[in-house]
């Protein structure tokens, strides 16, 4: 594996484990928790992508575009805005109280929050996996 792939795979197998302790979370009723960490699981992901791809993964936390920076070299990821906006949406006010109009982010956010945060990091993460097969035995 060349040094670039190990590079991607590194942080493709980060997003996928916290995809997975993001299942853990919701499960717990950690809801707030759980949405965070399938936002962050796709930015990583798509982070692992772009690296793999041989660009720089940036210091962003935006996963539309990382997305759109994606469908430069696939076409199938401009289809994934819709996804990608339900996952930017929480990366604030799931964890602070500032960004709520009241209340703390684990009173607000319940477990349809994190189904529905599941179901976007899913649709990143099909159109993400193919291009990892071969490199990794892992799926998310």
């Amino acid at each position: 594996m060349k040094a670039g792939e190990a590079e991607a795979v590194r942080w493709y197998l980060q997003g996928t484990k916290d995809a997975k302790t993001a299942e853990k979370n919701a499960r717990a009723g950690d809801f707030e928790v759980s949405c965070f960490l399938f936002q962050q699981a796709a930015e990583k992901i798509l982070k692992g992508l772009l690296i793999l791809k041989g660009e720089r993964a940036g210091v962003g936390h935006s996963v539309l575009k990382l997305v759109q920076t994606c469908a430069a070299h696939a076409p199938v990821f401009q289809s994934l805005t819709e996804a990608a906006v339900r996952l930017d949406v929480l990366y604030l006010p799931t964890r602070y109280p500032f960004a709520l109009p009241g209340g703390a982010p684990y009173e607000f956010f319940t477990l349809a929050h994190a189904q529905q945060a599941l179901e976007a990091y899913q649709t990143v993460f099909r159109a993400v996996y193919e291009h990892f097969q071969g490199l990794v035995e892992h799926s998310g």
